[in-house]
């Protein structure tokens, strides 16, 4: 996925501009992260990355890997609205049948914004299609 593609994504924010807003959200947000299936191409990755933030919530911001991986900062709620927003997104995504080619992970924000992208990653890897892991 080029620059390119990524500067006409609305609400999308480069990774460090994400780390300051999650800094400013503390303790009520949470990271959701959502991970396309390897069996996508890695050019229709691009397109996985406008749904996901067409079906977020608006003004929250959103930053996108090189391989699509999408990470939304939810800025109020916690991890219990990322599960909500998680469960919204694979409910749109049902309707096109592409719910099966992601899946999440949310992580509460703490202290550190880049330790709960981490978690909300490997949370994420572990899975299931269609579904969000937010604990363990």
């Amino acid at each position: 996925m080029n620059s390119d593609a990524l500067s006409h994504l609305p609400w999308a924010v480069t990774r460090p501009e994400f780390l300051a807003t999650a800094r400013d959200t503390g303790r009520e947000g949470a990271c959701l992260v959502f991970i396309i299936s390897d069996d996508i191409p890695a050019g229709a990755r691009a397109g996985y990355a406008q749904l996901i933030i067409a079906y977020a919530r608006a003004n929250e911001p959103v930053t996108i890997e090189r391989d699509g991986t999408s990470t939304l900062l939810i800025t109020e709620g916690g991890v219990d609205a990322g599960a909500v927003v998680a469960e919204r997104i694979f409910n749109l995504m049902r309707r096109i049948s592409l719910e099966t080619t992601i899946r999440a992970g949310v992580a509460a924000l703490d202290s550190d914004p880049e330790a709960a992208i981490a978690v909300a990653r490997r949370r994420a890897e572990r899975a299931a299609p269609a579904s969000a892991v937010r604990e363990g």
